[in-house]
């Protein structure tokens, strides 16, 4: 099957990624359950091996790189659904440091082709403040299967 998950393949996927160790040790929970394909990450709380940035409390940059390459990577998956694809291009636009004690990114297609997902997806910390956001191109591969949540390379 490919195409668009139906309500019931988006809430199964989300909780076999939310039990994925990568995830688990990311720290972040998905929630899949926009019909429309929205894609949330949430991070809360905000741990210690999180933080860093600069050489502060804020978070490192490498962790806000991360689960933008997840919410991209996901949200393209969700558009060609049953087929493999994968992050191929990420822009990311630091604006703010993300302190507090949790962040929100949520994640949109922008364009759907037959090879290239465009996306964009905006981290918000704890007090709505738009931290940093970012624009990314998913390729879709011509396999015809994608692969199981427990076999994402996060």
């Amino acid at each position: 099957m490919t195409g668009f998950p139906s309500d019931t393949d988006r809430r199964g996927l989300g909780e076999r990624l939310n039990r994925h160790p990568g995830m688990l040790h990311l720290g972040a929970r998905i929630d899949l359950s926009d019909p429309d394909g929205e894609v949330r990450a949430t991070v809360d709380p905000i741990q210690p091996h999180h933080r860093g940035g600069l050489g502060t409390e804020a978070v490192n940059g490498v962790v806000i790189a991360g689960i933008f390459d997840l919410v991209i990577g996901i949200t393209g998956y969700l558009h060609v659904f049953g087929r493999r694809a994968g992050v191929a291009q990420l822009n990311v636009q630091y604006l703010r440091p993300v302190t507090g004690d949790r962040f929100d990114v949520v994640g949109r297609p922008t364009r759907v082709g037959q090879n290239l997902v465009f996306a964009a997806a905006e981290l918000r910390d704890a007090q709505e403040r738009l931290c940093a956001r970012c624009d990314g191109i998913v390729a879709v591969s011509s396999s015809a299967h994608g692969p199981a949540a427990e076999e994402f390379a996060l």
